[in-house]
């Protein structure tokens, strides 16, 4: 385990803001007091994450080496989801990398409506997945640094995998090399200003860093970026944002620091506010569980008609593609 200066500003002064992770267990998230950005502090080695995210990861959070039936059914409508927002970026021929593949559900769904895209996902179960089952050849086991060829993509889509990464500057720099000129990111992420999840149940064991729209603005800034567009997703309160590569950074040390004037401030006071009594006493959590519920048993009775999960993928997708594409 080791200690690290803030990614995002440099600054080595923190506190604590969490001691345990979402199960009760020992882990300790700090907050930069210069800029608000978060991170698990020590952090753990680079050889200790890519062993986690390698053979880790899925099972300890989806309780299974490969995706069960019900995780096929949830993350083809999540993949169709994204497909919304990803074609308002995308153009025809353009060249595509999806870092984070899992199990090639996102991939499968362009594929679906005739765009190939290549993939990169570390857990070796869930990229084997994706070659096997939904015949993604492009879909590759490793990590983001593995790739090598610069100036390649497009476009790269990286959903609810940042916040997982060592390094957010290397990754960053990372996807800078790997896009050709005027290529975009098109990224989502957790915002640590959102009090979607009660208070014990935000931190957990594979976030290493939490951002906020501000903090995310400036790292990217730095690390020739520009910031096309920042939605804040209804409900879960998710920042999607999309990046465009320019030849070198977009803000000085002075501006970065402007942006995140008083950052770390209205994080604290998010944070503070956001205690077990108020949460339990908004209508949040008891619509979210009802949602829940009715989406599961919803998700059960569809599931059980069928034998594997790609007949699930291709069920699911033949339902809502034709409703979006009626044509």
């Amino acid at each position: 385990m080791t200690h690290s200066a803030c990614a995002v500003c440099g600054n080595n002064q923190t506190k604590i803001i969490a001691k345990k992770d979402r199960n009760g267990q020992p882990l300790i998230n700090v907050m930069c007091i210069n800029c608000g950005l978060v991170w698990v502090d020590p952090q753990p080695t680079i050889e200790r994450t890519e062993k986690f995210y390698a053979s880790e990861y899925r099972k300890q959070y989806k309780k299974a080496f490969q995706p069960k039936h019900k995780h096929c059914y949830r993350e083809t409508l999540r993949a169709i989801d994204r497909n919304t927002r990803f074609l308002s970026v995308y153009r025809d021929g353009m060249r595509v990398l999806d870092v984070g593949a899992g199990a090639g559900f996102f991939a499968y769904v362009l594929q679906r409506i005739g765009i190939l895209i290549d993939g990169v996902e570390p857990n070796e179960e869930y990229a084997n997945y994706a070659r096997s089952n939904l015949h993604l050849n492009t879909i590759r086991t490793g990590f983001l640094r593995d790739l090598t060829t610069e100036n390649q993509y497009d476009l790269i889509t990286i959903n609810h995998v940042f916040e997982h990464l060592p390094n957010p500057r290397e990754a960053m720099v990372q996807m800078h090399k790997l896009l050709k000129k005027g290529g975009h990111v098109l990224m989502e992420i957790p915002n640590i200003e959102a009090t979607y999840h009660a208070p014990n149940k935000i931190f957990h064991v594979g976030h290493l860093y939490w951002y906020n729209p501000n903090t995310i603005r400036a790292l990217a800034l730095q690390l020739g970026f520009l910031i096309d567009d920042i939605q804040i997703i209804n409900g879960t309160k998710h920042i999607n944002i999309v990046l465009t590569k320019c030849d070198e950074s977009t803000a000085t040390e002075i501006e970065v620091n402007s942006l995140v004037a008083g950052n770390a401030e209205t994080i604290s006071e998010v944070l503070q506010q956001h205690t077990m009594q108020r949460h339990f006493f908004t209508p949040t959590p008891y619509l979210r569980f009802l949602r829940k519920s009715h989406q599961y048993y919803k998700e059960q009775i569809y599931i059980n008609k069928f034998k594997n999960g790609k007949d699930i993928c291709d069920s699911v997708c033949n339902k809502l593609l034709s409703i979006q594409n009626p044509n």
